[in-house]
């Protein structure tokens, strides 16, 4: 590589990893916990086998079987970086921020495999590498995904207008095992092929492309051949995984019980927004409502029609314009990226989500230099490209600020998204876990008040107003029985509980919720010397417990909840089993110990409870009560010592 050429890379590459350096010291936030830091499968080596034979999704939860999303390569990637980096979130974000940068050096390449001259493929590159769309991919580490299919994308099209056939199919074969966006960049490097665009290159690409020892003939037979194989591999990869001929691509996860009609609508205003969103990157939201309704239909009719206008304006443009290689590209690639937003049934919740441009945002970094360089003068052009890159740097910094901790990201969705449920649902989870750890009641007690807010917010949005899912709502009902009940109320909270299983019947979230406040209500009966009473609501508890645990067998705080209720019916047998299982499976849960010891003491096995906890001590020597079970151990040796078995 000449120095011009690696001084051309370097200057965007330096630029995007400035630009997102302060990424670096963020949390993992929202999707991350279930996808990674609280999930076991991504924590383990073998994940780079399990994504193979396993959908994306599934990976997190068999439950979540209604995902059609298929990336053994964007879960190889996480899993790996959790060894790697040992579990720290910062090793993700490195790793986001590096291959931002090798993204924005790809566009400069792939404008040098164009034919562009140096200066213009920095500009391109520049603009990329700034671009406000970014913030949330880029700052997210669940958005790995969407950069890793976006770098083997441009790899692919850059070996494809370099004439590179067999690289061409290997980087794409890559990037639609990282994510399914990918997949309309197949279909355009399909349609480069059989177009055979003349080559309008620079003298040296021309006669590297005419001086090859393939003929060109031949060399687009493989490049088509290739392409084929790719697609071939990932259908049998997916087939293999989805057990269908479908290959998951028949899979639904957005219920939004629209017409055909408004489907297509909804599609093409989605393509009219992307377009406004790429051109003005602002105001940052990280979770926009489907609106509902007459008036939503209205603006998305319009909108529909724009967007449709622009893509068959567009389209018509690309395919008389073929033989210009910037063109082919650029704008192929800008809508290539977009062509997985024509699927409304596989959208999510939220349709239109700021990750999805990453990709599409290549294409219209080249589109806009190249209309640039088209001024009579060069100090014109790059006047234009600086008052454009200037507010998409300050767009793209300030955006993804947002995104370096659970606290200060949904703060902001509450702020942005007020109609949306999922800022609400996990600023209440947030606060919930915090008010769980906290010792100072009165601080307890104020974040347990910021959590019945948060979710009592979040079941006020209008379901005829904006779309929200079966889920979000049972989520949010949970939530505040989960706020009610750390407040005390536990007649509060199990009247939510019973509202919830009366309505979802399978729920065992909500059955547990049910077998926790019985178990309170059972305990205040005792504690006020109404014994039959207690123990006849206690096994109403148990009875909760067991159906829980029937709905979801791996709910352990179902298991220790009924562990508890055995124990406190005095079925000392069958809670010693339940607890010793437990233990077994985690000793350095210290809830799980804490009941086996007890459990012990009460059966007067004193010696087997001390080394129940001397034993966790050993698994978990970093524990934050580690003192306090120390002292534990002790006073019982104590005790032990003074009155040692007859």
């Amino acid at each position: 590589m000449s120095r011009n050429r690696f001084f051309s890379l370097l200057v965007p590459a330096l630029i995007g990893l400035f630009l997102f350096a302060s990424t670096r010291s963020g949390d993992f936030v929202y999707d991350d916990r279930s996808l990674i830091s609280l999930n076991p499968t991504m924590q383990e080596w073998s994940v780079i086998g399990e994504g193979f034979t396993t959908p994306y999704w599934e990976l997190v939860d068999e439950s979540r079987f209604g995902s059609g999303f298929y990336r053994p390569l964007g879960a190889a990637t996480l899993g790996t970086l959790w060894q790697l980096g040992d579990g720290s979130p910062r090793a993700f974000h490195w790793f986001s921020i590096l291959l931002h940068s090798a993204c924005a050096a790809l566009v400069t390449s792939l404008a040098l495999a164009l034919g562009w001259q140096r200066g213009l493929a920095i500009g391109a590159g520049l603009l990329f590498a700034v671009h406000g769309s970014h913030a949330e991919p880029v700052a997210w580490i669940s958005g790995i995904p969407e950069l890793l299919a976006t770098f083997f994308c441009l790899l692919s099209l850059r070996s494809l207008a370099l004439f590179q056939p067999l690289r061409c199919g290997l980087f794409l074969l890559a990037a639609m095992l990282s994510k399914e966006v990918a997949i309309g960049v197949w279909l355009l490097a399909l349609a480069i092929t059989v177009l055979r665009p003349k080559p309008d290159l620079q003298p040296e690409i021309a006669h590297q492309a005419a001086s090859g020892s393939t003929p060109p003939a031949q060399r687009r037979w493989l490049t088509f051949t290739s392409l084929v194989v790719a697609a071939a591999i990932v259908y049998f990869l997916r087939f293999s995984a989805f057990d269908s001929a479908a290959s998951g691509f028949d899979r639904v996860n957005t219920f939004h019980a629209l017409d055909q009609g408004q489907q297509v609508s909804l599609s093409f205003s989605l393509i009219a927004r992307y377009w406004g969103f790429l051109i003005w990157p602002w105001p940052h939201m990280p979770f926009r409502p489907l609106a509902l309704g007459e008036a939503a239909d209205t603006t998305r009719l319009w909108l529909g029609i724009v967007g449709a206008v622009l893509s068959l304006g567009a389209l018509v443009w690309w395919f008389r314009n073929r033989q210009n290689r910037t063109v082919l590209f650029g704008l192929g690639l800008l809508f290539a990226g977009l062509i997985p937003v024509l699927n409304t049934k596989a959208l999510g919740q939220y349709p239109f989500e700021e990750r999805f441009l990453y990709l599409p945002s290549a294409g219209f970094a080249l589109v806009v230099v190249a209309l640039l360089s088209r001024l009579p003068k060069p100090t014109w052009a790059w006047a234009g490209l600086l008052i454009l890159a200037i507010p998409n740097a300050y767009s793209a910094h300030s955006g993804a600020q947002h995104w370096k901790t659970e606290e200060a990201l949904f703060r902001w969705a509450r702020e942005m998204a007020p109609n949306a449920m999922t800022g609400h649902i996990e600023y209440g989870r947030l606060m919930l876990e915090q008010a769980q750890n906290e010792t100072d009641w009165l601080k307890r007690t104020r974040l347990t008040e910021y959590a019945l807010e948060a979710y009592q917010e979040s079941l006020d949005v209008d379901p005829d107003h904006y779309f929200v899912t079966a889920v979000e709502r049972e989520k949010g009902n949970l939530g505040l029985g989960d706020a009610l009940y750390l407040d005390g109320d536990f007649s509060g909270a199990e009247t939510v509980y019973q509202r919830v299983v009366d309505h979802y019947k399978f729920s065992p979230i909500g059955y547990l919720g049910l077998a926790n406040c019985r178990a309170q209500t059972a305990m205040t009966h005792g504690e006020a010397g109404h014994y039959e009473l207690a123990d006849r609501v206690m096994a109403e508890a148990l009875g909760f417990f067991d159906t829980a645990l029937e709905q979801d067998p791996n709910l352990d705080a179902a298991m220790l909840g009924k562990t508890t209720a055995l124990f406190q019916l005095g079925r000392f047998d069958d809670a010693l089993q339940l607890a010793t299982g437990m233990f077994s499976k985690d000793p350095t849960h210290l809830e799980a110990a804490q009941l086996l010891f007890s459990l012990q003491v009460e059966l007067g096995q004193v010696e087997l409870a001390i080394r129940t906890l001397d034993y966790f001590l050993e698994q978990a020597p970093d524990h934050p009560q580690r003192d306090m079970v120390q002292q534990t151990i002790d006073e019982l040796r104590r005790m032990h010592a003074s009155n040692p078995p007859r």
